[in-house]
């Protein structure tokens, strides 16, 4: 951070200016909500001004009415107040003192633990206004990278330009995740589907199977707490307290236990993972009668369209 931020840039001014555009927008917003209870409170009040003072029955409701505009005018203007101090946009003296004292520092800032991804791109935002990427092949590959700073200074770098093969390798982050998972028990069909529910995907940006899983293992030396192996015996197809295993559920519907996992995806039936007796981190499906009518029927049109197109697959297929 130190080498790209120019030593010209006054945070505190960016701070301020982003403070003061969100000040607009709150503004933009409760305008319309304080003009429509402006306009009901002026109309009530000249309802009731209009009315002759005789009719006193007609007088008094006007005037309740009159009263009512006006606490909702209040009730409003009390919400947009409220809303301006939860967004914090008007800065006090003190904030801005401070804000200063930082911006003389911005890479400890930058590299403080408490300083979180969220904050990192709100500072980003604060202080780029453009960054332009140019790829460079001679004398080698390279990325030019040129930022445009708020204050106008220009800065340039030129960083190493990734191979097709450097792409395509699995994020360091995602490696340490199978790591954790293996030592945890869990076995590689687990964990693709572990990674694919926190919806991470390959380094090609495709699903995790169980052979993406092991390749990746292989690569790092990444080995079972419970060896790969088959099972010793299967789940039972319901659980003590009437939810259906995986096995349960697709003999129930006549579908394979890939068309029930495409089921648990698609959240069209409700799962639980939890450790059954030795096995770890199993799916439970939670399946009422309203649940099993939904999928009976979609595996009915699934089959019935099948038959049509004369696919000749299983019907279980369709269904996922």
């Amino acid at each position: 951070m130190k080498t790209l931020v120019p030593d010209e840039l006054d945070l505190s001014l960016a701070v301020e200016r982003e403070v003061g555009a969100q000040a607009q927008e709150l503004q933009k917003q409760w305008q319309a909500r304080l003009e429509q209870a402006r306009y009901e409170a002026r109309r009530a009040e000249r309802r009731y001004k209009a009315v002759e003072p005789e009719n006193r029955v007609v007088a008094r409701t006007l005037e309740r009415q009159w009263e009512e505009r006006l606490q909702e005018l209040e009730e409003v203007e009390r919400r947009y107040a409220e809303a301006r101090r939860s967004r914090h946009v008007e800065l006090s003296e003190q904030e801005r003192r401070r804000i200063r004292e930082l911006a003389k520092d911005l890479p400890s800032v930058w590299r403080a633990s408490t300083t979180g991804t969220a904050d990192k791109k709100a500072m980003l935002r604060l202080v780029v206004e453009s960054i332009a990427l140019t790829p460079v092949d001679v004398p080698r590959r390279t990325i030019r990278i040129q930022v445009q700073w708020q204050g106008g200074a220009v800065t340039q770098l030129q960083v190493p330009r990734p191979t097709e093969r450097e792409k395509l390798r699995t994020p360091d982050a995602v490696v340490e995740r199978i790591r954790t998972m293996a030592a945890q028990g869990l076995r590689d069909e687990d964990m693709a589907e572990q990674l694919n529910a926190e919806g991470i995907r390959t380094a090609a940006g495709a699903r995790w199977t169980l052979l993406a899983v092991r390749w990746v293992r292989y690569h790092h030396d990444i080995v079972l707490v419970a060896p790969d192996a088959p099972r010793a015996w299967p789940l039972p197809e319901r659980h003590p307290d009437g939810r259906y295993s995986l096995t349960g559920a697709a003999k129930r519907f006549g579908v394979t236990p890939t068309v029930v996992r495409g089921w648990i995806r698609r959240g069209l039936v409700p799962a639980r993972r939890e450790d059954f007796e030795s096995r770890r981190a199993v799916y439970w499906l939670e399946i009422d009668e309203d649940t099993a009518k939904r999928l009976q029927t979609l595996v009915a049109s699934r089959r019935a369209a099948s038959k049509r197109t004369g696919a000749g697959r299983p019907s279980g297929v369709h269904a996922s």
